[in-house]
């Protein structure tokens, strides 16, 4: 189920996380994450939580300002998330990431690795939230073509 007004929500808060206007706090409380979209949990545990810490307010600028791969990544959720297209790789609730911790202890993080090449099975990580190259790549045209006119 693609909820629009969530993907919305979504897009425009990770442009203001990642532009420094909002602080993780306040990112934090708008995040709509109680969508049936698939799309929202994935991108916000997978991608935009990982921007920052939790341990104390902090806004993204200065010191902290996100760096030019994480302001890539973040333009390409935030496509993702206006694309209309489904989320299509596998979803599971952030919950059951807590069921590999001991395993990432036991094996010094290494099972990370394993765990990484399983997810790639099923698309493109490198397009991640996109599953195929093909999809981003028109995307990523067509915001371009329709930016430019």
């Amino acid at each position: 189920m693609i909820d629009n007004d969530a993907r919305v929500t979504l897009a425009e808060n990770i442009r203001h996380l990642v532009a420094g206007v909002i602080s993780n706090d306040e990112f934090k409380k708008r995040i709509p994450l109680n969508s049936p979209d698939p799309a929202i949990q994935a991108i916000f545990f997978g991608g935009a939580w990982q921007l920052y810490s939790d341990f104390q307010t902090m806004f993204l600028r200065d010191t902290h300002r996100a760096s030019k791969s994480v302001r890539i990544n973040s333009a390409r959720w935030i496509l993702f998330l206006k694309s209309g297209l489904p989320y299509e790789w596998p979803h599971h609730h952030y919950l059951l990431g807590l069921l590999w911790l001991p395993l990432y202890i036991l094996t010094l993080g290494r099972i990370g690795i394993v765990r990484r090449s399983l997810f790639a099975r099923h698309g493109d990580l490198a397009v991640w939230p996109f599953i195929r190259r093909s999809d981003f790549e028109k995307m990523l045209a067509s915001n371009t073509h329709s930016s430019s006119a």
